[in-house]
């Protein structure tokens, strides 16, 4: 899915898997881009529930996908225009969906020798893909890794209460049931490994790392753009915002460097990327016009391209528990473009390790004081923008081999 970081991590890790030799297949929901590459067989299988199916046919609109003909497409389409009859009664079918459990599964069966393959790896995206990778590990006798790209519980994890202890007895379910588990932040692991002692060796995390950015866009056959002259400091933020990922801190230190007199006049940020209505308009409303600029959602190519012509990356947790136990995956993109990051993590000693040692600048997000000493001294001192910062090592190759140790 274009601009989706839980689908650009699976590339990167799918080619180092190919280029060690493993023949790929792919069990996906319907809304993502068709593979083209011949060593990759994928399947792309909807989701049975009304709201599910909704989901997909609004991202297959929203990215352009190209999933316009055929009967799945038609499916989802009839299943969306359900699924709001039935929301105007009040009969939602639910918000999650566990329902692709079903589809994955019974398209694995029919469609996919399974007794052929060395392992089974599943990763999320919906946490029901766990259950099936479960299900076939059993059936077949096959090995499987099963990866949480974000914890299933945790404090302010789960919409609901309700939902909190479903998500919980599920990680369990999982941690009992694979081969290992890898967890993407140590942070998160040592975490698991506390709730679940018994196993613990079966508990683990290996860093997703990203593909170094010129590597990419060569693969890609894109050109590099040429960094356009500005007057302005071009701070850019590439992802989404939502609820508590947002930018009120930063806008708020802007706020208050303008009423001390002390304006901070030549910076932009460029902002790309989804983001909430409710941040939207903030942004939008901010007193000081100029200073943020929202272009939208774009590719991840046209992201690769923006960061190298960035002088500065932005990079934002949310502020609340979440972020102890995550790094945002657009860290390790950021790590290889040897631009100066502005990082606004919270409660998080792993990433500000991460980021500290290799040359970044680092603040708790919700510390309007510290931004604004960061804003400042960015003002004044320009030449720290070009001060050399150290290239990341964690790339998808890194990220199989300590998979492929487990194993």
């Amino acid at each position: 899915m274009p601009g989706a970081c839980q689908a650009e991590w699976i590339d990167d890790r799918i080619q180092a898997f190919i280029r060690r030799g493993y023949a790929i297949t792919i069990v996906s929901a319907s809304c993502c881009i068709q593979h083209q590459d011949r060593q990759i067989t994928h399947i792309r299988i909807p989701a049975l529930s009304p709201h599910a199916a909704a989901y997909e046919y609004d991202e297959s609109k929203r990215r352009n996908l190209d999933t316009k003909k055929g009967i799945t497409y038609s499916y989802i389409q009839f299943m969306s225009m359900l699924d709001r009859l039935l929301g105007k009664i009040h009969l939602q079918s639910g918000e999650g969906r566990w329902s692709w459990f079903i589809s994955s599964l019974w398209i694995s069966l029919i469609k996919i020798r399974v007794k052929e393959f060395d392992f089974i790896y599943t990763s999320g995206g919906p946490a029901g893909a766990h259950l099936t990778g479960i299900v076939l590990s059993k059936l077949f006798r096959k090995k499987l890794l099963c990866e949480f790209q974000d914890p299933l519980s945790g404090s302010d994890i789960g919409r609901n209460n309700f939902s909190k202890f479903g998500l919980a007895i599920f990680e369990k379910l999982i941690i009992w049931n694979a081969d290992f588990t890898i967890y993407c932040t140590k942070n998160a692991m040592v975490d698991a490994q506390t709730r679940y002692p018994s196993i613990a060796e079966r508990i683990s995390f290996v860093y997703p790392g990203s593909i170094a950015v010129e590597q990419y866009l060569q693969h890609a056959n894109i050109q590099t753009l040429e960094k356009v002259l500005n007057e302005k400091i071009n701070i850019t933020y590439l992802g989404s915002l939502y609820l508590t990922r947002n930018l009120d801190a930063l806008m708020e230190a802007f706020h208050e460097l303008a009423k001390e007199g002390n304006p901070v006049t030549n910076i932009e940020v460029n902002i790309y990327g989804n983001m909430n209505a409710d941040i939207r308009e903030r942004i939008l409303h901010f007193k000081y016009p100029g200073i943020f600029i929202i272009h939208g959602l774009i590719s991840r190519e046209e992201a690769m391209q923006r960061a190298l012509m960035a002088d500065v990356l932005l990079l934002v947790q949310n502020i609340d528990d979440r972020s102890i136990n995550t790094i945002p995956f657009k860290t390790y993109d950021y790590l290889h473009t040897g631009k100066r990051i502005l990082a606004l993590t919270y409660r998080n000693d792993e990433i500000d390790n991460m980021l500290t040692t290799h040359g970044h600048w680092v603040c708790q997000a919700d510390d309007i004081n510290g931004i604004k000493d960061i804003l400042v001294h960015l003002n004044a001192n320009l030449a720290d923008i070009t001060h050399p910062v150290v290239i990341s090592r964690y790339t998808p190759d890194y990220a199989v081999n300590s998979m492929l140790a487990l194993l």
